[in-house]
């Protein structure tokens, strides 16, 4: 487990059955997105390709917090990798309508437990 934190922002990184997964707890905005995109982009820099990025307990995530998610999507469909997100469900004090629009973007689950499940059945 790896865990850094920058002042309201705190990233941990675990594995489990070979799926990376990132939590953040906090605020995740633009003065401290960078943290949060760092530990994403360790994961994808290392060839995993099984990602889930857990915000359910982020107590705000802004644009530029979903921003970095939407990259490193990205980023991870490169390798032919995927990237699930939990926790995105317009709780986290920004506007539901464009969290709800990014929602749209990403793949989601309600739990990391069925994100884990969704992984491995799509890479069998």
């Amino acid at each position: 487990m790896l865990e850094k934190q920058l002042d309201n922002l705190r990233v941990r990184r675990t594995v489990v059955n070979s799926v990376d997964i990132v939590k953040a707890y906090g605020k995740c905005d633009v003065f401290l997105v960078q943290l949060f995109k760092d530990v994403m982009a360790e994961v994808i820099d290392e060839g995993n390709t099984k990602l889930i990025v857990d915000v359910k307990d982020l107590d705000c995530i802004d644009s530029s917090g979903l921003v970095a998610v939407l990259w490193a999507k990205h980023k991870i469909e490169e390798i032919g990798g995927k990237l699930i997100v939990v926790g995105l469900n317009g709780s986290h004090g920004y506007k539901v309508g464009l969290v709800d629009e990014f929602c749209g973007l990403f793949s989601t689950a309600s739990s990391v437990g069925h994100a884990l499940k969704s992984l491995s059945i799509k890479t069998r």
